[in-house]
């Protein structure tokens, strides 16, 4: 046998959560085919000697915006930095976001939906998700996709910022486009019903669709309705949707908003342990920091995000309905069940302008301001937090990326981390939305060399293979593939070489953009990406469709 690259003498933890063990690591083409001590007498085009080095499963990101980005051009230079941490594949479709279908009808409100999504050269209007992932097969890809279908896209192709129930044929016809994305080779459904129009949604019409993905044995994940003082309501409602709709389940990111709702999440926890002892597969990831990334519109209060950004934008210009909007910010909290136009998190009342950092904006006009918080904002253009942020969202029209801390002192606390960590059923993730344009979230860059650095090396929070079966084989199996995130003949070769005493996070909340220590290699699928620290850009990533 003459292998193509063969990886010598490394510690190997394989993702399964199985002691580490020193071995050889053979690749032929885009396969691993042996994992022990090689014979003699085989031979290897390249030798990589992984002495005093750990070998891994390439790094699965569970839960990823990268949808629009992975169509553009360029994409393996903006997504250069999930390699470079030793992340090999992507999950996309999150949050009820996804690229298809698209139908013209409704092509204003599917284009401001996904506005903060887009890089410059990436493009949109795919009819279905099978012409979406045709466009991927046919560019070629970077990293390796598991796609999702969306419920906030099949519920804008079918009804757009429609806030009320789908009448019984609106129904059907989501009905209709998810079955069309899942035989396109959707691994599940997500929904954000934190988000306009999944928030519109009641528990019923999710479920329904959520049954359709439970029957295909598909994964459904979810952006709950609340993350601050309705967590645990809001978790119920998942397990609720896991249970009824008889369907694999992932609470999508376990956090609580604000360090005065920290101690909700014990709270959650046991709700999914009860309902996991009852049988329900219902099972979480989370990020690496007390941090995270969403769009600015989602500062609003849902009744003023109806019918999309152009309308958004109106009732912004009007001073009386901008003055309802602030005494709503001011005055509202979210409350259980949701009201009908009711808060499901606001943000502003739970953090406070000085803890939401400006990422990536979308206005030329504003662009200066990308890094500052908002109080920094209104502090440079002279006027008052509230209509400081007011006046960007009406001039980006819903492209303005934020980053939402706990406070100044939670962005050096592990805390709230560590109770969900620490659960042997929470995958990791990086939630990052990397456009080639502004400041990304920090876990674009360094989400899983922290995990290591941080929470292994330094923390013993886990270990070393517990993390990494957080980062590769869960993740992979709560999907449904079994040839990622796994070391062993017949798997993909999706490998990281890295130096424990060595791997770490280098980024901070004000450079985020800093690349991580440790990463010696990375292979996607038997192509060294990653080779003795350098980059190497290639197009060596498998489109996987289900099925």
């Amino acid at each position: 046998m003459n292998l193509d690259l063969l990886i010598r003498d490394g510690l190997v933890v394989d993702g399964t959560g199985a002691p580490a063990f020193v071995a050889d690591v053979g690749v032929l083409g885009r396969d691993i085919v042996y994992v022990g001590t090689l014979p003699e007498g085989v031979q290897a085009d390249r030798v990589i000697d992984a002495r005093g080095k750990v070998v891994s499963p390439g790094f699965v990101d569970i839960h990823s915006h990268s949808d629009f980005v992975l169509a553009d051009p360029r994409h393996e230079d903006i997504l250069s930095c999930f390699l470079r941490q030793g992340i090999t594949t992507l999950v996309t479709g999150n949050c009820g976001f996804a690229p298809a279908p698209a139908v013209p009808a409704f092509d204003p409100e599917m284009r401001g939906y996904t506005s903060f999504l887009r890089s410059r050269g990436s493009r949109s209007g795919w009819p279905t998700m099978a012409d979406y992932l045709d466009t991927l097969d046919d560019a070629g890809v970077a990293l390796n996709v598991v796609p999702l279908a969306a419920h906030g896209a099949l519920r804008i192709a079918t009804m757009g910022f429609a806030k009320r129930e789908p009448d019984a044929a609106e129904l059907r016809q989501m009905t209709a486009l998810l079955e069309e994305s899942l035989a396109a080779g959707a691994f599940g459904m997500s929904a954000g019903l934190a988000y306009a129009p999944g928030m519109y949604a009641d528990t019923a019409e999710v479920t329904h669709l959520a049954r359709l993905v439970g029957r295909t044995d598909g994964l459904f994940t979810c952006h709950s309705r609340g993350l601050s003082e309705t967590l645990v309501d809001a978790v119920n409602e998942v397990v609720e949707i896991a249970a009824h709709g008889e369907v694999r389940t992932q609470f999508s990111h376990l956090c609580a908003l604000g360090e005065s709702n920290w101690p909700r999440i014990g709270r959650a926890i046991d709700s999914l342990e009860v309902a996991r002892r009852r049988g329900i597969d219902v099972a979480t990831d989370c990020q690496a920091y007390i941090a995270g990334n969403t769009t600015l519109a989602a500062l609003l209060p849902p009744w003023a995000v109806e019918g999309g950004m152009d309308e958004v934008a109106a009732r912004l210009d009007d001073p009386r309905t901008r003055t309802e909007i602030r005494r709503s910010i001011e005055d509202e909290r979210p409350q259980w069940p949701t009201p009908s136009g009711g808060w499901t998190d606001n943000m502003i009342a739970s953090l406070g302008y000085d803890n939401i950092l400006l990422l990536t904006v979308g206005s030329a006009q504003y662009r200066e301001h990308e890094g500052g918080s908002l109080a920094q904002l209104a502090e440079r253009t002279g006027r008052d937090p509230f209509d400081a942020t007011m006046d960007l969202l009406v001039a980006d029209r819903g492209e303005t990326m934020m980053l939402v801390v706990g406070s100044a002192g939670s962005m050096r606390s592990d805390a709230p981390l560590r109770e969900v960590l620490g659960l042997p059923y929470t995958a990791l993730e990086t939630d990052a939305i990397v456009t080639g344009e502004g400041t990304p979230n920090r876990g674009a860059f360094g989400a899983y060399p922290r995990m290591l650095g941080h929470f292994v090396r330094s923390e013993g929070l886990l270990s070393l293979e517990q993390a990494i079966h957080r980062m590769t084989g869960l993740a992979a199996g709560r999907v449904g593939l079994s040839t990622i995130g796994r070391i062993g003949p017949g798997c993909a070769a999706d490998l990281v070489v890295f130096d424990l005493d060595e791997v770490g996070d280098t980024t901070t909340y004000s450079d985020t953009t800093s690349s991580p220590t440790g990463i010696e290699y990375v292979l996607v699928n038997g192509t060294v990406i990653v080779d003795g620290g350098g980059y190497r850009p290639s197009r060596a990533g498998r489109v996987y469709r289900r099925g």
